[in-house]
């Protein structure tokens, strides 16, 4: 595989800054929080209840794996869209990390074209920041690309990778006037499946400006979905 990458170099660099614990991102608009940070303020019920049930401590651990393992996986992509030798994609990061790889490779072939990658990007209109994953045609369609880890598929996906997705898509826009009309999540299972959601953006924009009225005015849930 062989990708070819249409790069933006007049896109600000940002730089990540740490204020009270909480990730932030310094831009020429000022020091803004990051995406990531807001939606940790939104956990899914879900999420919370399985913490509830199994202990901090069982959770903690859990967690930690997760992120272990979505850190090497999300390292190998980066890899392989940057075109790097093929030695460089599994030799070190663990037959797990390797094998849900290897389950996305169906999916990567759609990508080409690439516009951005690990690219901090940051919105004027709603002063937040963040790094995306891709940003790249995907069956020849532009669009934002989040690359997910997880144990098994669940039956409905995560609303805030949707919301977090959508926001990419607006700060691409406000950065490049490139307008991205579609988001796609590539989650891999340790149980060896492929997930490969698809959908607009525009869906999203609403509940993304509710979360940002949400943080800002200290009222988390006040708009929150059964």
């Amino acid at each position: 595989m062989t990708f070819t990458h249409l790069l933006h170099p007049e896109i600000p660099k940002i730089k990540q800054v740490s204020i009270d614990g909480i990730r932030h991102y310094e831009t020429p608009d000022g020091t803004l929080i990051s995406i990531t940070s807001l939606l940790k303020n939104f956990t899914p019920q879900g999420i919370l209840d399985w913490r509830k049930s199994v202990g901090d401590e069982v959770a903690n651990k859990v967690m930690i794996a997760a992120t272990d393992r979505g850190s090497k996986v999300h390292e190998i992509v980066e890899n392989c869209l940057s075109n790097k030798p093929e030695n460089d994609l599994v030799g070190n990061y663990g037959e797990l990390a390797s094998r849900m790889f290897s389950q996305m490779i169906p999916a990567i072939d759609k990508i080409d074209r690439i516009r951005a990658l690990e690219q901090g990007l940051y919105s004027t209109k709603y002063g937040i920041a963040g790094r995306v994953d891709c940003i790249a045609e995907y069956d020849k369609e532009l669009t934002v690309i989040d690359f997910k880890t997880a144990t098994r598929k669940r039956d409905e996906i995560n609303e805030n990778y949707l919301v977090q997705a959508s926001f990419y898509a607006i700060a691409w826009e406000e950065r490049t006037g490139e307008k991205v009309n579609r988001i796609t999540i590539l989650t891999t299972t340790e149980d060896g499946e492929l997930d490969v959601h698809r959908d607009d953006p525009s869906n999203h924009i609403v509940r993304l400006e509710e979360m940002i009225e949400e943080y800002k005015t200290g009222k988390i849930g006040e708009h929150k979905r059964f």
